[in-house]
């Protein structure tokens, strides 16, 4: 009698024991993941990683990452995965929030040859910390794919992009590596090819020139009435949005800005052969003051000879007689 009464209390011991214990309890690696999950999902719902490892993951208040080992633990699981610590940071970094850091390490040039896929694993297991918010973070960076190619436009293609915002007089004053690290990172889209692309574009065409004088003076002009010149001067803009030379005239002025004051110096100089002056001042012109219709019907005839490469080695204005003042002593005569 005695030995079937311990025999039932045993058993009902056994049965208590087995209904508290948390039989399918997930090991902290398969915490970890399902953690990760909801933070990605945003179903977190305001839960830390311990309120979430005791409410979602069958351990109670008091287990840490010192319980019991479980019963099946695989040879994959990684010394990480095994070390998450019990506090917020314990299951690492979001794809979201390693992203972040890559393109941080990136912009900082420490990645040090490191790709996408090994910075992960070294830089985002349990217990890495997110990389600062950057001051100025922009909507265009794209979290980093899980190949090795996540790290953007190749050189070739972020060149084709630089040049096409730079012919749009969209860069706003940027120069070529920050637009580079901000518009060339892993997520960015190539520029798309222009619908017509014709032989007036910015680019230099097959001759070696860029755009007529006169269509870089309505562009220069469209520019300016779009107030996108960003405190640029018509010369630096014929030179970085028209495909002027660096040693260019810098002497002409924009069409719509020729002020006339007085009469330029009397040439001390003759024109170089050939090159050609208007005989008369231009129609257009005949309601203005002489001396101001002469300045304009010559700036004319410039940039006429300038791109007609006729001009003969002259500048607009040059010590002993530039072109304005030859062409103003013609028109005088």
């Amino acid at each position: 009698m005695l030995i079937h009464r311990l025999a039932t209390l045993t058993g009902l011991a056994v049965a208590t024991l087995f209904l508290a214990a948390p039989a399918n309890a997930l090991t902290m690696a398969e915490c970890s993941t399902k953690y990760n999950a909801a933070k990605d999902a945003g179903t977190l719902n305001g839960q830390n990683w311990n309120q979430f490892r005791k409410a979602e993951c069958g351990t109670d208040a008091s287990a840490t990452t010192t319980d019991t080992k479980p019963a099946k633990k695989t040879a994959k699981a990684t010394d990480t995965t095994n070390a998450a610590a019990t506090d917020d940071a314990a299951p690492g970094l979001t794809a979201k929030e390693c992203s972040a850091k890559y393109q941080a390490a990136k912009a900082a040039d420490t990645l040090n040859g490191m790709k996408w896929n090994d910075f992960r694993k070294t830089e985002c297991a349990a217990g890495a910390t997110a990389a600062a918010a950057p001051a100025k973070a922009t909507t265009k960076a794209a979290a980093a794919s899980d190949d090795d190619a996540a790290p953007g436009l190749t050189a070739k293609e972020c060149s084709t992009k630089y040049q096409a915002a730079k012919a749009a007089g969209t860069l706003n004053g940027m120069k070529w590596n920050d637009f580079r690290k901000t518009e060339c990172a892993a997520g960015a889209s190539a520029a798309a090819e222009p619908a017509n692309t014709t032989t007036t574009a910015a680019t230099t065409t097959d001759s070696g020139k860029g755009l007529s004088m006169a269509d870089c003076s309505a562009k220069y002009q469209a520019a300016k009435a779009g107030n996108t010149l960003n405190g640029m001067k018509w010369n630096d803009f014929r030179k970085s949005a028209c495909g002027a030379g660096a040693s260019d005239d810098d002497t002409v002025p924009a069409a719509d800005e020729a002020s006339y004051n007085s009469d330029p110096e009397t040439p001390t100089v003759t024109a170089p052969k050939g090159v050609k002056f208007p005989k008369a001042i231009s129609n257009k012109y005949s309601s203005e003051t002489p001396g101001k219709a002469r300045l304009h019907t010559c700036l004319d005839q410039y940039y006429a000879n300038k791109d007609a490469n006729a001009l003969g080695g002259l500048k607009w204005i040059q010590k002993g007689g530039g072109f304005y003042s030859l062409c103003n002593a013609a028109l005088k005569s």
